[in-house]
Order: structure tokens, then sequence, then C-alpha cells
């Protein structure tokens, strides 16, 4: 290393992208690593899920449980981040790495009634409009100016999409 520390930045940034090419769960160097200028987070295990909503019909054997076109349900994402990591910033990777848009929370609206006839002898039953979804991992570590890690975090969430889902639990 030089007295003005560029090879050494050259070798970091080389060093950190092997890494990731490797498939080790580090994500290529960029600004915001060495910066302090915000966290690296790498999402993995995205599968596709249901989101539940607010809204249900409930009924037991026998009844027609009806969702109305233009029915509205709220669905919220499931994240906890704290310190530096922000819900906003693990989703916006998770939608990245998805190939799709999520959210922290959507109003979708059902475009199409659709109805329901709960089997005889189930008591409690219901539908719901929630929304597709994405269930995933996520790890975010955040560095100072230095390149010295100063916080890390990981977790499995959960966050929707706009698209209206039905789910019947029976």
């Amino acid at each position: 290393m030089n007295k003005t520390g560029q090879r050494w930045t050259k070798v970091a940034a080389t060093t950190v992208a092997a890494v990731a090419m490797t498939g080790l769960g580090v994500s290529s160097a960029n600004a915001s690593e060495c910066s302090g200028g915000g966290p690296d987070i790498a999402v993995s295990d995205v599968a596709t899920t249901y989101v539940p909503g607010t809204f249900r019909a409930y009924g037991d054997g026998g009844a027609t449980l009806t969702i109305s076109a233009g029915q509205t349900s709220e669905v919220h994402s499931d994240v906890s981040t704290s310190g530096s990591v922000s819900v906003g910033s693990v989703i916006a990777q998770a939608s990245v790495t998805a190939g799709v848009t999520l959210g922290e929370s959507y109003s979708v609206t059902q475009s199409a009634s659709g109805s329901y006839t709960v089997p005889d002898g189930l008591t409690g039953q219901y539908i719901e409009l929630g929304a597709a979804g994405r269930s995933f991992s996520w790890s975010a570590t955040t560095y100072n100016s230095g390149c010295v890690v100063t916080d890390q975090q990981s977790g499995s969430s959960v966050a929707p999409t706009d698209s209206p889902y039905f789910f019947k639990s029976w």
C-alpha cells in the first residue's frame, strides 16, 4: 500500500467483488459499504406466499361466503429492523431480488366477485381478501468510513405485492 492508500482501496474493492462472485452472500462493493452511507443488504430464499388481509367473511357449514367486486382489504409486511437498517430498504432489496414490486403495505381491491360454500360439518370458517407476496430471508451489514462493521442484522420476513388474492380457511 502506498502512502495515500490507493493500492489498498483497489485491493479491498477487488476482494469484496471476488467474495460476492463466490456466492458467499456478500454483495459487490458499492459506495454505501465503506462510506458509512447505509447498509449492505442481501436477500435470499425468496418464495411466493399469501399475505393475510383485513377483510374476512365468516360462516359455518352450508353458508355461501362472498367477496364482492370492489371490496378492499389492507395488507401489511412483516419486517423487523432497528438502528441503521430501515424496513423500506429491506423491502426495496427484496423487490429487486424477487423481480416484483413489494411494499410495506397496500390497500388491495378485488376486481371480480367470488363465492365459496363452506362444506357441511365445518364451523367458524372464513374467506379472506389478502395479497400475493413473497417470503424471504435477509441480512444487513453496516460499515463505517474505515470499512469496519458497525451493525449486523438479519431476519425472515414477508412483504405483499398489490395483487389481490383470495384465501379460504378450509
